[in-house]
């Protein structure tokens, strides 16, 4: 049943994904049970699997979701910023800063998918996200250079790497408590060290 079309979408769906965010982020994902994600949507467990097979599909599914919460942020900004690739960058980074800041259990659940990229699926799917920013902020960083705004030698690639391993720092830091992460101007601080 969890195959059908119109178990992808609605309430019930997104209440079980939030739901499932929420239990990974507070356990891991060994120790969540599809019984505990069911109780924390309130929901028979057995509703859960008409949505979904199994637990690692519903985690798929929460990260698949968490990257498309983060995608609609980033076309919002891009149509506020078009033609302005640097101005684009920086307020990805804060926009992400503030995703960070006021979904605790998605970074959580962030964290937690990097620490366990040795599960392939996992890793497939985190390497198909973090692929799709890097490109995407590569090719602004490119636009960036053809502007003028960015000098011709800059490694486009290189920096398009180390802006995205800045979401990682700063779930990092925002995990550990790290005082700098409170600044309102500290991912434009961060983000101007990946153009320099």
């Amino acid at each position: 049943m969890a195959d059908s079309d119109e178990t992808k979408t609605g309430s019930r769906y997104d209440d079980i994904i939030q739901a499932a965010i929420n239990v990974f982020s507070r356990t891991n994902y060994d120790n969540a049970t599809t019984a505990m994600i069911a109780s924390e949507a309130g929901i028979a467990e057995g509703t859960t699997f008409r949505y979904f097979k199994s637990k690692k599909e519903l985690f798929l599914a929460c990260y698949k979701y968490v990257e498309r919460v983060l995608i609609e942020r980033y076309v919002v900004i891009y149509e506020e910023t078009k033609g302005e690739p640097v101005e684009y960058l920086h307020a990805v980074a804060r926009s992400y800063l503030e995703f960070l800041r006021e979904n605790p259990n998605m970074r959580k659940f962030l964290a937690f998918v990097l620490n366990n990229s040795f599960d392939p699926d996992f890793l497939s799917e985190l390497d198909s996200f973090v692929g799709l920013n890097v490109r995407a902020v590569e090719s602004m960083l490119k636009k960036a250079i053809r502007q003028g705004d960015l000098d011709k030698g800059f490694d486009a690639k290189a920096a398009a790497w180390l802006f995205v391993g800045g979401y990682f720092t700063m779930i990092l830091m925002d995990e550990l408590g790290a005082p700098e992460i409170d600044d309102p101007h500290f991912a434009d601080r961060l983000i101007d060290l990946v153009f320099k």
